[in-house]
């Protein structure tokens, strides 16, 4: 099938509408990560692609977009300077990298010094990991993020990566982040900064704590039962959270990732594994 680039400008177009001036409405506040996401793409220590890691539905997509968004509305970037794509869309998988940066390259004739490539799902294209190798070798203009799942790319050899892009790894969300995505007042006046700083608490702090802390355990548990997804997180209804989990997360994991990247054929023999592991994985370990 042949795609042309009159076919991939409108769909560049909806996934950058900073390009007309517009943004797309997203949380203000943002991930613990973010900050390291921002420093290795704005000022980077080595250059190097940056790949942001994580499992589904942890909010990978969101950071970038802030990202993106905090770049030209408050840092002064140029619009056109940046690309945002991802790949798992089926034309863009179909067109490819190279054509799609040609696409976005014919949009504006002006030169910028610095250009940012955000690339989300890159694992949906083929020898991904060789196009990023040749950007950071041979094409020092192009600034590199990319996105994927996490199962493939873990698995490549050691040699795939080196020197060419720092990890930037994304968790689910810690009870931390948990309170403040919901908006939730701590009021403890106790700074905690570490692990480290209990040894030098008195006994009195210790009491305090306990006391500033007795009704956050509800919530601790509301936390547990959500699962740690920031979607989840917002959703009121705790029976249809763990739908979400099972649905939007879990079963693509095992039904959509693992038999496209290793070959699994019996998935209900891999489903019944996979739950009898989350029933009695203290007595596996």
């Amino acid at each position: 099938m042949h795609i042309s680039q009159s076919d991939l400008i409108p769909v560049l177009t909806s996934f950058n509408p900073w390009w007309r001036g517009q943004r797309f409405s997203l949380p203000e506040w943002h991930r613990a990560a973010f900050k390291e996401l921002h420093d290795w793409t704005m000022n980077p220590p080595a250059p190097r692609a940056v790949f942001l890691s994580g499992a589904r539905q942890v909010g990978k997509t969101t950071l970038i977009l802030q990202l993106i968004q905090r770049m030209i509305f408050q840092e002064g970037i140029p619009a056109a300077s940046i690309l945002y794509a991802t790949m798992d869309h089926p034309l863009l998988k179909l067109a490819g990298l190279d054509l799609v940066l040609k696409t976005w390259s014919s949009l504006d004739t002006t030169a910028y010094n610095q250009q940012y490539i955000f690339i989300d799902e890159i694992q949906c294209i083929k020898d991904w990991d060789t196009w990023v190798k040749f950007q950071v070798d041979f094409n020092k203009k192009n600034r590199i993020i990319f996105t994927g799942s996490a199962l493939p790319i873990k698995n490549l050899s050691s040699e795939s990566g080196v020197g060419r892009w720092h990890t930037c790894k994304i968790t689910t969300l810690s009870f931390y982040e948990y309170i403040k995505i919901k908006h939730i007042e701590v009021t403890s006046t106790i700074q905690i900064q570490s692990l480290l700083d209990l040894f030098s608490l008195s006994d009195t702090d210790f009491i305090k704590i306990s006391t500033d802390t007795e009704n956050y355990i509800g919530h601790f548990y509301d936390y547990l039962f959500r699962g740690g997804f920031p979607q989840t997180a917002l959703i009121s209804d705790i029976t249809e959270a763990q739908k979400l989990i099972r649905e939007d997360i879990v079963d693509k994991v095992l039904k959509r990732d693992m038999t496209a990247f290793y070959g699994v054929r019996h998935i209900l023999d891999l489903e019944t594994v996979f739950l009898y592991i989350c029933m009695h994985d203290d007595d596996i370990l």
